[in-house]
């Protein structure tokens, strides 16, 4: 008896060395994002890009301020480059995904929206200049509501700042919003992004908030407002629903990504002024993936920054400098 105790000792003492020698697991570290083109007029590359969208496959494609638009791979590899054949007025800033797998173009300066596919070849045309329903003065944004089959617009320019909303088709159903800084009024609408049960909200660039309609156009509410601190909002871009639920934000002007839910209580932000990954320069647009992505137009900086929501969480809330 007394041999077998002292042998469940030993083992328990041997137990115990080896366990304390054990290293403890490694904690995750976050990597930089992905880095996706430089400055230059080569396939792969931007003058300035703005707006960006995901396709249904993960691909993506970018216009920039030199009237061009860019398929990319998943993976970042360029797959085709466009000229826009227009663009003596200006350029096209924004651009959404539909689900058929081509997309919808902002084509701001001529008042029109256009459906191409991601090779640049013109579908349809939707809207003409103008202020009545169903015709634009600066269209710059555009979102598409999955469920319903609906697609919101945001415009502005000639006191005509407002949302209009289309079926698939291109059919105009109905606009809402007035240009001012009153609740349920907009100054420079700028991005547009769908709820989960089909709440807009609207990137409401020169009032520093985000705007609340429900899917008819009444409008709910808004949350935040101007300033530098976490939470709050300086002329804010574009906003995409995230795969987590949240809305993503961009800050041109406070150069980084806000991050809400929906209800409007502020999560978290990343980003700050610089050149250096993670580092923004008049971020313009985002928009975000099936897989966890917010990929982000950095267009001071010429390229397209690609993080994942797990990998923004780690960098908690980010002030910018005055």
């Amino acid at each position: 008896m007394a041999t077998r105790g002292l042998l469940f000792l030993l083992a328990a003492a041997v137990a115990l060395t080896l366990l304390l020698r054990t290293p403890p697991p490694a904690k995750p570290v976050a990597t930089g994002p992905r880095i996706v083109g430089s400055r230059g007029d080569n396939p792969g590359q931007f003058q300035q890009p703005r707006g960006i969208a995901v396709l249904p496959d993960g691909s993506f494609v970018v216009v920039d301020r030199a009237a061009r638009g860019q398929h990319f791979s998943a993976d970042g590899a360029p797959l085709s480059l466009w000229n826009f054949k227009d663009h003596a007025m200006g350029n096209p800033k924004g651009l959404c995904a539909l689900p058929d797998g081509n997309i919808l173009v902002c084509d701001t300066h001529y008042g029109r929206l256009l459906k191409m596919t991601p090779q640049g070849e013109i579908l349809a045309t939707w809207g003409e200049p103008g202020k009545e329903p169903g015709h634009f003065i600066h269209p710059l944004s555009a979102a598409v509501d999955t469920i319903h089959g609906w697609v919101y617009v945001v415009e502005y320019g000639a006191y005509n700042d407002r949302v209009q909303k289309y079926d698939l088709h291109g059919t105009w159903l109905n606009a809402f919003g007035t240009c001012g800084s009153e609740p349920g009024q907009l100054m420079r609408p700028s991005g547009v992004a769908v709820g989960t049960d089909g709440t807009v909200f609207v990137a409401d660039a020169c009032n520093h908030r985000i705007s609340v309609f429900n899917p008819d156009g009444a409008f709910l509410r808004t949350f935040s407002g101007e300033g530098r601190e976490p939470g709050e909002l300086m002329y804010p871009y574009d906003i995409a629903l995230g795969s987590d639920g949240c809305l993503y934000v961009v800050e041109f002007a406070n150069h980084r990504v806000s991050v809400f839910e929906q209800s409007g209580r502020f999560v978290r932000c990343f980003g700050s002024p610089g050149h250096g990954d993670g580092q923004f320069a008049n971020p313009w647009s985002l928009c975000t993936d099936a897989h966890g992505h917010v990929l982000v137009s950095d267009t001071g900086n010429y390229r397209v920054q690609v993080f994942d929501l797990a990998q923004s969480a780690t960098t908690g809330n980010t002030p910018v400098a005055p």
